[in-house]
């Protein structure tokens, strides 16, 4: 048995590299156990490594895996850079912790992660193996209070009429102001001023655009990105609470701001049309799943 386990350890890690232009990358995952009481978690960690710097290669919303009797309850990501023998490499670690939903085998099935290779446009993708994890059956669960039922229901009904007489003196005290606006949507109404200050000035455009996106990071989440290079930006970005698809938007329009801020006037009207659409239609969904959850 102890032999079984040990084989299990060793096939638990696959690598799937590919190779473009200007450099390797290469892509490891593994999980960190294989047989898990039903109440445990199980944590996948996925690490792309490639030669040179942050901005080398531009990747695709990682999607959350496809799994059975498991479910993602939490996830993060990293970004790092180190010097090894003169050359420059960049690893971007991401992690799922997964719950377990049922008792038996438990199914991560293969995670494809797109990218596109700079400067040359070239796309490519990897992809993880398929884990399997075994899941013991749930404890059972514990014996019923023998606290009679009408002591309960009394005891609830003090309870809720104490919250009721305390919710109306202090509504009665507290005065009413007007509903603060959420931060995306000072972030749109400061876009559609952009928008039509700039009168399809891309330099202009994308110099606001760029303050536009840090000012709402450091309001939304306390992110000090004032001050910094673009790039200490996405680093600080990458390891912060940022929900993934957030995460992954803002740091493409970053970069692209940053680079045409500085740029030759170039493009077309149509460019900034088309991102200024992409933006405003991302930032309403947030609006709306927010007021939904105020609901």
């Amino acid at each position: 048995m102890r032999l079984i386990v040990l084989w299990s350890s060793v096939i638990l890690f696959a690598i799937a590299a590919t190779f473009a232009s200007g450099g390797e990358i290469s892509l490891s995952s593994g999980v960190d156990k294989t047989d898990i009481p039903f109440e445990d978690s199980v944590n996948l960690a996925i690490m792309v490594k490639w030669r040179g710097d942050i901005q080398q290669y531009s990747f695709e919303l990682l999607p959350l895996p496809e799994t059975r009797n498991l479910k993602v309850i939490g996830t993060s990501s990293s970004i790092s850079s180190a010097t090894e023998q003169g050359q420059e490499y960049t690893t971007r670690a991401f992690k799922y912790v997964l719950r377990p939903t049922g008792s038996g085998v438990g199914v991560v099935e293969p995670i494809v992660l797109k990218y596109v290779a700079w400067p040359d446009s070239i796309p490519g993708e990897l992809s993880t193996q398929r884990f399997e994890v075994l899941i013991a059956a749930p404890l059972p669960m514990p014996e019923k209070s023998n606290l009679p039922r009408a002591v309960l229901i009394i005891a609830v009904t003090a309870v809720l009429g104490a919250a009721i007489v305390i919710f109306i003196l202090i509504r009665r005290r507290t005065p009413v102001l007007p509903p603060q606006k959420l931060a995306e949507e000072q972030f749109l109404e400061g876009l559609e001023l952009t928008k039509k200050e700039s009168q399809s000035d891309r330099k202009v455009f994308f110099t606001r655009l760029y303050k536009l996106l840090v000012n709402y990071i450091e309001a939304k989440y306390g992110i000090e990105a004032s001050g910094k290079t673009n790039q200490m930006v996405l680093a600080a970005l990458e390891t912060s609470q940022f929900p993934v698809e957030q995460k992954e938007k803002f740091s493409g329009w970053l970069a692209l701001a940053d680079k045409e801020k500085f740029a030759p006037s170039a493009g077309t009207p149509g460019d900034i049309i088309r991102l200024y659409t992409e933006i405003e239609s991302f930032m309403s969904k947030y609006i709306t799943s927010n007021k939904s959850e105020e609901k």
